[in-house]
């Protein structure tokens, strides 16, 4: 199955890529003098690993900002991934009802040979875990790990200070939606992880989202931590609207300047 022209890459920066998957899905590959890293997985629609070979020839680690599963889909392409330790039990759990979910809503071409009757999500082998103040070098530039729960447990971002590049995988997405309606959330979390990495991020050049495109204005991160402690103390009860999303059900939903969150109720205890 040919399935390059299902991505699109775009050098963001030297030796930094973004793959896209389907409009909205984002994965990098970040290159060394020595190795390469592959962070995020995507749907798994796609052959992800051929396409960052298509990239390098370095070797390519695998590693993971979170466990949702439209993060882990092509990462069974590689022999072991590295995870944060809250996340390794959940590398093969089954994820083939969202994998469908997904299929079911999506009204555009596949690529050719697909078969979306079978898709859904292969386990991925555990190789390795990534917590708090751990640091990997790919020749050249080296990546430090930061514990950033709140979306989910075992949120992790990456912090390159040379190259100035910051990867915060769903914790962050300006002109988009904070996902706390997903069963992972935790808001008491979610704030304090906002903080940390506002202070890292005031000199970094490109902060890296899993949903949106590479973006170099850190004061949104701050706005979404005063924002976050706000709805956390009760002081938005006003903005605060009760809706209900399509494949979530009821949930809380505010709506600021820059960002939207959406919060369930599970996710407040």
């Amino acid at each position: 199955m040919e399935t390059q022209g299902w991505y699109s890459v775009q050098e963001f920066a030297p030796g930094s890529y973004q793959i896209t998957e389907a409009g909205r899905y984002k994965m990098f590959l970040f290159t060394g003098k020595d190795k390469a890293i592959a962070v995020d997985g995507g749907l798994g629609v796609g052959n992800l690993r051929k396409l960052h070979e298509s990239v390098t020839k370095l070797p390519i680690d695998f590693i993971l900002t979170h466990t949702h599963w439209d993060h882990l889909g092509g990462g069974h392409l590689w022999p072991k991934a590295g995870v944060h330790p809250a996340g390794k039990d959940r590398l093969a759990n089954d994820h083939s009802k969202a994998a469908q979910r997904f299929i079911q809503g999506w009204d555009k071409p596949l690529p050719a040979g697909f078969d979306p009757k079978a898709f859904t999500i292969k386990p991925i082998t555990f190789g390795w875990t990534l917590k708090e103040g751990d640091t990997f070098d790919l020749g050249g530039r080296r990546f430090r790990v930061y514990d950033t729960p709140g979306h989910s447990p075992d949120s992790i971002s990456l912090l390159d200070e040379r190259e100035g590049v910051l990867v915060t995988g769903d914790l962050v997405k300006p002109l988009d939606c904070l996902y706390l309606q997903v069963p992972t959330a935790i808001l008491r979390d979610y704030a304090p992880s906002l903080r940390k990495l506002e202070k890292i991020a005031r000199e970094v050049k490109y902060i890296c989202s899993g949903h949106t495109d590479p973006f170099k204005d850190a004061s949104i991160i701050g706005e979404m931590a005063v924002y976050m402690e706000e709805i956390e103390a009760g002081k938005l009860e006003k903005a605060k609207k009760r809706v209900d999303a399509p494949g979530w059900g009821p949930l809380d939903e505010y709506e600021a300047k820059r960002f939207k969150v959406w919060i369930g109720d599970h996710a407040r205890k």
